[in-house]
């Protein structure tokens, strides 16, 4: 959903930008090649278990879906 274009409040993306320790960032990567999803999705997923509210059609990968 692009910024602006909402028809609900948690429908509006912001964008967050962090920095985190070297090795947190590779673990990151890592578990996302794992579960073959972007950071942003296991990022989203580990707030979510952390209790933080997120929608769960915000946590989906965004990428394109190349054939099989």
């Amino acid at each position: 959903m692009k910024r602006g274009i909402a028809r609900f409040p948690h429908e509006v993306e912001e964008h967050l930008q962090i920095q985190v320790p070297a090795i947190t960032k590779r673990h990151l990567g890592i578990r996302a090649a794992e579960t073959r999803e972007p950071i942003r999705v296991v990022v989203l997923r580990a707030l979510q278990a952390y209790g933080v509210p997120v929608p769960l059609d915000a946590i989906s990968d965004r990428r394109k879906k190349r054939p099989s």
